[in-house]
């Protein structure tokens, strides 16, 4: 049996093959585009586990908020998610077209617009990022012109990137328990 290819530590056949069935099998489609779940549990304090298919993930908020800083934040975690789509989207995008990556890494960045809107002192404006920076720093081997093209295909077929970039429809319920 002949040794499979692999590319970017991925088998760029297996990617292909993939890739085009969710563009030609409806089921395939169906089944990655979700609902995709996660479920957050309090841990006490600022701490949380949030479960995801087979994952956990811990979350707390820095000693300055009176907190364990035990771990990243939720927002340092929205961060690293975007970074890690956008570095998931490059190296497909790469591996697809035969560029071999050496070296990698997508640093963000993001300060919040109206911190004082969540710690309850002002009523108005976004508690959130006003914007977030990411960069890619990036050796491989293409050109210039090529690794700007893979890293625009990243940005734009990101679904966290677009999701944090687009009006996204947030549907909230409550039940007491």
């Amino acid at each position: 049996m002949a040794e499979e290819k692999t590319l970017n530590g991925l088998r760029p056949d297996k990617i292909k093959a993939i890739t085009d069935s969710m563009r030609d099998d409806p089921e395939v489609l169906k089944g990655v585009s979700g609902p995709w779940k996660s479920r957050v549990v309090w841990q006490g304090g600022f701490r949380a586990k949030a479960y995801m298919r087979k994952h956990v993930v811990e979350m707390d908020e820095p000693e300055g908020l009176d907190a364990t800083d035990a771990a990243a934040s939720a927002h340092e975690q929205l961060l690293s998610a975007m970074g890690s789509c956008l570095t998931v989207g490059f190296v497909l995008n790469a591996t697809k077209r035969g560029v071999r990556i050496h070296d990698l890494e997508v640093a963000l960045e993001g300060n919040f617009a109206n911190i004082l809107k969540w710690a309850g002192h002002s009523p108005d404006g976004n508690p959130g990022y006003s914007a977030v920076k990411a960069k890619l720093f990036v050796r491989a081997d293409a050109d210039e012109k090529t690794l700007r093209e893979l890293w625009r295909l990243a940005v734009e077929g990101s679904p966290v990137t677009q999701t944090i970039a687009r009006p996204t429809e947030i549907i909230t319920e409550f039940e007491k328990i």
